[in-house]
């Protein structure tokens, strides 16, 4: 008989319990597997029915999307519409004074005829009262000048406003109105304020006679002026419930009157020229004068208008006023500026 208890021999139960055991083993292995697939099954089905149930995510654009701070920029400003360019600092810095003026003649701002050999240096070249006021103010600055010329009335009023210029230069009325918009200069006159000649339209049937006969009549007339003039305001001021016709210039204003589109006419200054336009149609018969007259009692004087706020260069322009006016350098150059004006026939 074998000895089953000696060491390296195998005994039926210890071999049974063996077998056993691997089977329980395999048994266990088994399962845990089974756990694991199910496991996984399970949050297969779990994560697909949470994006079933979930907003479905747009498809991707082919273009970038901008990053936060790609943003587009602000426009920049232009200096010209600032303060600041029309200061006195930066006209010194830059070197010139820019101005705005008429371009048609008028007493106070005309250009020399080329024809007259005693102003043959000049000729072509602004001049008057206004033009020279403003070069001396552009000495005095020690800056060259530059006139910006403007046709319509309205543009050039505008032109400081839009920062186009430092300053209009004309004679601009001082008015209340003007000054809630503008910055404008003391008076720059040596003269009296005068009131506005009314032009009326003659009778057709009685040449020598207006349509007009009486102030009453006018008040509620159609009554023409140049757009964007200070008399336009005290048409409306005088006569409120007058219709006012605006026009480009004094030529549109007496164009409206002729072709009966008006029955009166009031127009800002002008030279010698056209006052001979206006001679010849009263002698034609065409227009006849009046003694009505369009003034605004209310008006402080006549001044430059410069852009609203801009109180540095307005306060040097109003000393520099005050100083020519006591030195008797603003009569001179008004005499100056007659005198010529006569020689040249401008007025």
């Amino acid at each position: 008989m074998y000895d089953t208890n000696i060491e390296g021999t195998t005994d039926i139960n210890t071999i049974y319990s063996t077998e056993e055991n691997m089977k329980f083993k395999k048994l266990i292995l088994r399962m845990i597997g089974l756990a694991i697939v199910v496991s996984l099954c399970g949050c297969g089905v779990s994560q697909e029915g949470t994006e079933a149930d979930s907003t479905p995510s747009p498809s991707p654009s082919p273009f970038p999307s901008p990053s936060p701070s790609a943003t587009e920029p602000e426009p920049t400003q232009d200096p010209k519409t600032t303060l600041a360019y029309h200061s006195l600092e930066e006209i010194q810095a830059r070197g010139t004074l820019f101005v705005a003026l008429q371009s048609e003649n008028s007493k106070m701002s005309y250009w020399v005829p080329e024809d007259i050999p005693e102003y043959a240096d000049r000729a072509g070249q602004p001049s008057g009262y206004v033009p020279f006021l403003c070069q001396q103010l552009a000495e005095d600055l020690g800056v060259k000048l530059e006139f910006v010329l403007y046709d319509v009335a309205e543009e050039q009023l505008l032109s400081a406003e839009a920062g186009d210029v430092d300053f209009s230069a004309n004679v601009w009325s001082i008015t209340d109105d003007r000054l809630e918009r503008f910055t404008m200069t003391d008076n720059i006159l040596v003269t009296d304020i005068e009131g506005d000649e009314v032009f009326l339209l003659a009778d057709p049937e009685q040449p020598t006679r207006p349509l007009i006969d009486s102030e009453a009549a006018l008040s509620v007339a159609r009554i023409a002026a140049v757009k964007g003039t200070v008399q336009v305001d005290n048409i409306h001021i005088q006569y409120p419930e007058a219709k006012v016709l605006t026009c480009a210039d004094n030529a549109a204003v007496l164009e409206a009157l002729l072709a009966g589109e008006a029955d009166a006419a009031v127009f800002t200054t002008y030279d010698k020229a056209f006052a001979d336009i206006l001679v010849e149609a009263i002698l034609d018969s065409r227009i006849c004068q009046c003694e009505y007259e369009i003034v605004n009692p209310e008006i402080q004087g006549v001044g430059f208008v410069l852009m609203k706020g801009n109180t540095e260069l307005c306060d040097y322009i109003n000393e520099r006023l005050a100083q020519y006016r006591s030195s008797g350098l603003l009569q001179e150059l008004n005499d100056l500026s007659e005198t010529e004006a006569k020689a040249m026939g401008i007025i």
